[in-house]
Parts: structure tokens; C-alpha cells; sequence
């Protein structure tokens, strides 16, 4: 059916089938020549300028609605978008070609803006799609990384540090997929297990954040009695310990508190630097449990035991427990002609020398964790 007068139309028509027969005999001869087969231009919208403006609007449309054709029922992974794409683009630039003065001019320029409109569309679903692949690549590989951090603990804080900073970058990642493309619901599951993690690795730095502080607290009081301990000696302090008893119950006080928090962290018994600790505690409640029998001793026997000599704190090793003092800490005997002895000083600084060696112990893990 022709959309020409009829004068028009027979000319038009036999030109058209003047330059297809001249068309066919150089395809023909140029196969015949290199063996190849040959498409025509419409099936190459590149090939514009072999087109009529009626074949060009009809290749434009048949592009476009292959173009719709591909991008039904999405979500489509960046392959389909970008093929539509191609699909819109060549048939834009086959409209945008077809000279003002044609009667088809004025259906191809309502057509055009039509399909820029669509191009426009297609190019940010495009764009939205590519971003979700791409961060949803990106995800998968940090959360990789994250895991494998944290393989075969344990591991020093900033190792925890690196990792959950990982996790929440791929939670980051994950959340930022847009609905509708092709990996968001794929993402959907993996960010509550991202989640899920995240929040897990969060709860162990926390965890081994709480330890490491808890080791510190327990060798700053180290430190500081094995500094007294030693001003004592040359006579630098007041108290013939270092320190006064109130003081020591309060400072015991502290860390049986302290330790009490440490154990309620859940890693906390698995810890390498756990059992130091415990010992430690108990070495320091030890000492306070002697200290305690030899206040009541002395105030029980206060008509014969006159003065601050030196000898009148001797502890007799039938009010402690003997056993675990001689076992564990190296201290002497003091026999008289009643019960063994020890005293009192030396065997609280011997207790709190072993206690911070036990605390050393613990930090030296950290350190060595650290080095990792």
C-alpha cells in the first residue's frame, strides 16, 4: 500500500527496484569474489545512507519495539539494558537523519522525542543496575576479606578493628543495591548474614577491647605496689608495707570488681590472658587473707605483742593456709618453740612479685597477638 500520489509512488517504486537490482548484482559479484556473505543495510542501522526515509522510520520503530521487547518483566542484568540501549540509540539516530521535507518527517519527529525520552529511561535503569552489580561485587569481596580476617583466632584488637570495619563496609554496600535490579534480591539475603556478622565481630572487639583494658587496670596496681614494695626497702614510705591494710583491701577490692566484669565478656574464659588474670586475683586475695589473720592475731594478742619490732609480724602458718603458701610462693620459716612463722612483709611482697608476674604473663600475649 503506497502512502504517495500515484505518480509519486510508480517513480518512487522504480527507482527503489532499479537500485536493488543494481544493489543484488554488486553483492552477487562481491561474494562471488571473496566467498563472504553480505547483509543489507537494514539490517545495520550504521548503513543509514542506503535507506529511504520511509525504511529508515520503519527500521527506527522495529528497533524500538525490539528494544521494549527486551526490557519486559525486569529486573535484566546490565547485558539486557545495555542492548536495549544500543537498540534505542541507533534507532534515534536513524529518526534524527530523516530530512525535514519528507512527508514522514513530521510522525518520525514525534517518534523521536518519544524514543529520547525512552533512552533517557533505559540509560538510568542502565546506570542503577551497574551500580548494584558493581557494589554488590565490591560486597562480596570485602566480606571475603573479613572472614578470612579473622580466621583462627585469637587475634589482636586492630585485627578485630580491620575486620569489623570490612563487615560494615559491606553492609554499606549491600544496603545500597536498588530495588528492582537484578541482584537485590540476592543482596536482601546476604546483608543479614553481613549484618549478622558484623554485629558478631562488633561484640568480640568489644570484648577483647574490655580484656586488654582490664589487663592494663590489673598492671597498673601491679606496678604501682611493686614500686611501694621497693620504697619501702630503702624507707621511703611511712607504712612498713608500702602501704597501708585499708588501702590493700580497697585496691583488692578493685580488681575482684574488675575481674568479676571480666568475666561476664563472653570470650572471656577462652582468652589466653584469662587464667593469668584469675591467678592473679586470687594471689592478691591470698595476701589479703593473710594480712587479715595476722590483724586479728595481733589484736588477740596484743598484751604480749608490744611494739612495730620487726618479729611481732610473724604470721603463724596455722591460722592461713599453710599448704598453699609453701606450694605456690617461695618464703621462710620461722620456727619457735609453739608453731612455724612467716612473715608478714616478705611474704606479701613475695605474693605480689608473683602476682605481676602472672599480669607480665598476660600482657606479653597481647603484645605477642599484636605482633601478628
Amino acid at each position: 500500500i503506497c502512502e504517495y500520489p500515484d505518480l509519486r509512488c510508480l517513480i518512487l517504486t522504480m527507482k527503489c527496484f532499479r537500485l536493488a537490482i543494481s544493489l543484488s548484482a554488486i553483492f552477487l559479484l562481491l561474494a562471488s569474489c571473496s566467498g563472504q556473505s553480505f547483509k543489507t543495510g537494514q539490517d545495520d542501522p550504521a548503513s543509514a545512507q542506503t535507506l529511504s526515509p520511509k525504511e529508515q522510520f520503519q527500521t527506527a520503530r522495529k528497533l524500538a519495539w525490539e528494544a521494549a521487547v527486551l526490557v519486559q518483566n525486569p529486573p535484566h542484568s546490565v547485558d539486557v539494558w545495555q542492548k536495549a540501549r544500543v537498540n534505542w540509540r541507533q534507532a534515534i539516530q536513524l529518526l534524527e537523519q530523516i530530512p525535514a521535507n519528507q512527508p514522514i518527517s513530521a510522525e518520525a519527529k514525534r517518534k523521536l522525542a518519544d524514543y529520547r525520552m525512552k533512552y533517557k529511561a533505559i540509560d538510568q535503569r542502565l546506570v542503577a543496575e551497574e551500580t548494584a552489580s558493581d557494589n554488590f561485587e565490591k560486597a562480596q569481596t570485602i566480606a571475603w576479606q573479613a572472614a578470612v580476617t579473622v580466621q583462627n583466632p585469637p587475634h589482636p584488637v586492630k585485627v578485630w578493628e580491620r575486620a569489623y570495619e570490612r563487615w560494615g563496609r559491606a553492609v554499606r554496600l549491600v544496603s545500597e543495591v536498588p530495588e528492582l535490579t537484578s541482584v537485590s534480591g540476592v543482596a536482601k539475603k546476604k546483608l543479614k548474614v553481613y549484618q549478622n556478622n558484623y554485629f558478631e565481630v562488633g561484640q568480640r572487639l568489644e570484648s577483647e577491647k574490655r580484656m586488654q583494658s582490664a589487663v592494663n587496670q590489673f598492671a597498673e596496681i601491679a606496678n604501682r605496689l611493686n614500686t611501694l614494695q621497693t620504697k619501702a626497702v630503702v624507707g621511703q614510705t611511712v607504712a612498713p608495707f608500702g602501704i597501708e591494710y585499708w588501702e590493700y583491701e580497697s585496691l583488692v577490692k578493685y580488681l575482684n570488681d574488675t575481674f568479676a566484669k571480666v568475666e561476664q565478656i563472653p570470650i572471656a574464659q577462652k582468652h589466653p590472658a584469662y587464667a593469668e588474670m584469675q591467678r592473679a586475683v586470687s594471689d592478691y586475695k591470698f595476701a589479703l587473707s593473710i594480712w587479715q589473720a595476722y590483724e586479728k592475731y595481733r589484736q588477740a594478742n596484743d598484751s604480749w605483742l608490744v611494739g612495730d619490732d620487726f618479729f611481732n609480724e610473724l604470721v603463724p602458718l596455722s591460722l592461713i593456709d599453710g599448704d598453699r603458701l609453701l606450694k605456690r610462693y617461695k618464703v621462710n620459716l620461722y620456727r619457735g618453740s609453739r608453731d612455724a612463722k612467716v612473715s608478714l612483709k616478705f611474704t606479701l611482697w613475695e605474693i605480689w612479685s608473683t602476682a605481676r608476674q602472672d599480669i607480665i604473663n598476660a600482657q606479653q600475649k597481647f603484645l605477642t597477638a599484636n605482633k601478628k
